[in-house]
């Protein structure tokens, strides 16, 4: 049973998402990192946050280039008593209580996530495609593990040594690579003047690769004789696959100073399949039990990506000012992954501005809130999300009349969540920004 525990807090869903649900990216557009609220605005990044608007841009061809490059951290620091102080190879941070902590620490860093969207335009339809990383997008690393395994590691040699325990060691890294690449095919037709309809299909391919390793276990005894615990755990696994979910939206435009515009998708219905090169200790580990099922090779794990029911308005006050504001619902507890006694749906909302300064410079700067709703038991070292206050601004320039750059900066504040326990804490936290330019082209 302690065996089962120790691996057990290695196995953890790399859910790296910068701006969204648990396991949904909503930043497909430097635009989107300028102003979150895009729901109800027209432009052509509307190929994700409002197909139905696109088909009211100008006839031809419209096509927009995103390169973002998000850095993240995933940290927390975990106090379990005196415990970590018995780690006689790297003890902890000594506290004024006499117990001990320490800070495990990840870290997501990509130099280029790309996204991609075209649209050609008649006069009364619009045909649509888009591509764009909807999940995950990099690598989480935990070099040094992370706390509750390393509190097991210790527990099983207090178990195993009893009274004779006089330390523990270990040398552990946890990393977790998530892509869930998003192709979106939709068409849009105005039904009126100022009405129109959008109809569309989104395939995601999910690529993950989990790897981890559990080695050089020792333990130390009261009379500092070494105790080495053989057979260490290896765990290599890649998932894979592949899901489609129909998206229909409506843009409504009662006159040239209000648009307002929904979008719905459907549940993406994923099951990834493993292929794993695990060393013995760790299948013989995992045989049978429920925990580590999904980590075995030819296992099949749900993987869903929630329904989205997403709601936008722009209002223009005068000609060269345009607010924006916006609601995100995701249907979480409609999926297979979680467990429905620990969360409930996830809200956002979201509110911006956009000002032309002159006909070739554009500023705008934009909020979104993120609302979580986690029970207290849904935090753990494994995953946790933090509900959060996100802020975003940048520049567009009108290089040409064809031809328009973007610049942005995002960032996500993020509510530290400390987790107290029978033997001590857990302190979560998080960090992210992300820098992105892009070019929009029309011909």
């Amino acid at each position: 049973m302690k065996k089962i525990l120790l691996f057990s807090a290695m196995l953890f869903i790399a859910v790296l998402s910068y701006a969204g649900d648990y396991l949904t990216n909503t930043n497909q557009s430097i635009k989107f990192l300028r102003n979150p609220a895009r729901t109800g605005a027209i432009g052509i990044d509307g190929v994700y946050y409002n197909p139905a608007g696109v088909v009211f841009m100008e006839r031809g061809w419209h096509l927009q280039f995103n390169w973002q490059s998000p850095h993240q951290t995933r940290n927390s620091r975990a106090n379990y008593g005196p415990l970590f102080g018995a780690n006689y190879l790297n003890p902890g941070t000594s506290e004024a209580d006499g117990s001990f902590s320490r800070i495990f620490k990840g870290k997501v860093d990509v130099l280029i996530q790309p996204s991609l969207f075209a649209a050609y335009n008649t006069d009364d339809w619009s045909f649509q495609f888009g591509f764009g990383i909807l999940g995950g997008g990099g690598e989480c690393e935990f070099k040094n593990g992370i706390g509750a395994f390393e509190a097991l590691v210790g527990q099983m040699g207090m178990t195993t040594l009893g009274a004779n325990f006089g330390g523990y060691s270990l040398n552990s890294s946890v990393r977790g690579k998530s892509f869930y690449y998003g192709i979106t095919l939709a068409a849009a037709r105005k039904l009126t003047d100022n009405l129109s309809l959008s109809v569309g299909l989104r395939g995601v391919l999910a690529s993950n690769h989990y790897r981890g390793s559990v080695t050089d276990i020792t333990f130390r005894t009261t009379s500092a004789d070494i105790v080495p615990v053989p057979n260490p755990f290896i765990l290599d696994c890649k998932q894979k696959g592949f899901g489609v979910s129909p998206i229909i939206g409506l843009d409504y435009q009662p006159n040239e100073y209000l648009n307002l515009a929904l979008r719905y998708e459907f549940k993406n219905k994923l099951s990834l399949k493993s292929k794993a090169q695990n060393n013995e200790a760790f299948n013989n580990l995992a045989a049978g039990n429920a925990s580590f099922a999904g980590f075995l090779d030819g296992a099949k794990t749900n993987a869903d990506m929630p329904a989205v029911f997403a709601f936008g308005g722009m209002v223009r006050p005068v000609e060269k000012l345009r607010l924006n504001v916006g609601y995100n619902h995701y249907f979480d507890l409609d999926t297979k992954q979680w467990d429905k006694s620990l969360l409930k749906d996830t809200d956002e909302i979201t509110f911006g501005v956009e000002y032309d300064i002159t006909d070739r410079w554009e500023v705008s700067a934009g909020i979104q809130q993120t609302f979580y709703n986690q029970k207290e038991a849904n935090y753990s070292d494994l995953s946790f999300n933090l509900n959060c206050f996100s802020y975003g601004f940048g520049v567009g320039f009108a290089v040409t009349e064809n031809l328009k750059l973007n610049a942005a900066y995002f960032a996500s504040n993020y509510k530290d969540h400390t987790k107290t326990t029978a033997v001590g804490y857990t302190k979560y936290s998080r960090t992210n920004k992300v820098f992105g330019v892009g070019v929009d082209f029309t011909f």
